[in-house]
């Protein structure tokens, strides 16, 4: 079932990048779905048409999502089996009420990240935001970049800086969660209320988790945040202290509304 939904080529393409990329060692990483009212009538989900699979609690409230349908990677999952195999790690889900869900398919539990996932997907269906997806991974230099900086205002500063297209495509900038050990619920709440004003947030000395309208445009902001973060943990590397754009150049190439 889950190998024939038409989604399942996009956890592919960018689980294989993830991959390329060191991004997303052993079984680190983690993605979801919200499926939209088209894909779900045209793809074959006969399980869930009929009530099957196992119910589940939800540590968040996922009053929001009933009736909702999502793909997400499963617990465990290594991304480079997901890139030779979509069908090997991917469970298909739906919110049923305010703290349960059914697991209706797939590839054994979901990640141990699900109430991380559900409570961004909660907080785009109360805000109509048009956001879908939501990816983890472990960039490299983002990382290492949290050892660096203390602050969001800091960080951001030094960071939106270095590339003129980093500000232009996410404009908000990054949003930073304190460290949190383990597969936090508190971290969850926190990550939820950064996204309120973020599409991409660094947890500290962690990785990062994205939101998009597709899982590529979630991508596509980690790709770019990270290259601004290798711009400047490289220059750092060859002895410069890089200052980056100056605050002319960042007004002259902001619109009005941004500045």
């Amino acid at each position: 079932m889950i190998a024939s939904l038409g989604q399942a080529h996009d956890f592919r393409r960018v689980a294989k990048v993830l991959v390329a990329r060191s991004w997303a060692e052993a079984s680190a990483g983690n993605m979801s779905l919200r499926l939209t009212a088209a894909s779900a009538q045209s793809e074959p989900i006969s399980c869930l048409a009929s009530g099957c699979g196992e119910e589940l609690e939800c540590a968040v409230d996922m009053s929001a999502l009933v009736g909702e349908r999502f793909l997400v990677t499963a617990s465990g999952c290594r991304m480079r089996d997901l890139a030779a195999d979509p069908a090997s790690g991917l469970c298909l889900v739906e919110g049923l009420d305010r703290g349960r869900y059914r697991l209706a398919g797939g590839s054994g539990q979901l990640t141990s990240e699900w109430a991380t996932h559900a409570g961004l997907h909660s907080l785009f269906m109360e805000s109509g935001s048009p956001e879908r997806a939501v990816l983890h991974c472990h960039p490299l230099s983002l990382i290492a970049l949290s050892h660096v900086f203390r602050s969001e205002g800091e960080m951001n500063d030094r960071l939106f800086r270095m590339h003129h297209e980093t500000r232009l495509l996410i404009p908000e900038m990054l949003g930073l969660v304190p460290f949190a050990a383990g597969d936090s619920l508190e971290r969850a709440a926190a990550t939820r209320e950064k996204m309120r004003r973020f599409r991409i947030v660094l947890w500290d000395k962690h990785g990062v988790i994205a939101s998009g309208r597709s899982l590529d445009e979630a991508l596509d902001r980690v790709e770019m945040v990270e290259k601004a973060a290798a711009l400047y943990l490289g220059l750092k590397s060859a002895g410069f202290d890089p200052q980056g754009l100056s605050d002319e150049q960042v007004r002259a190439m902001l619109p009005a509304s941004e500045e």
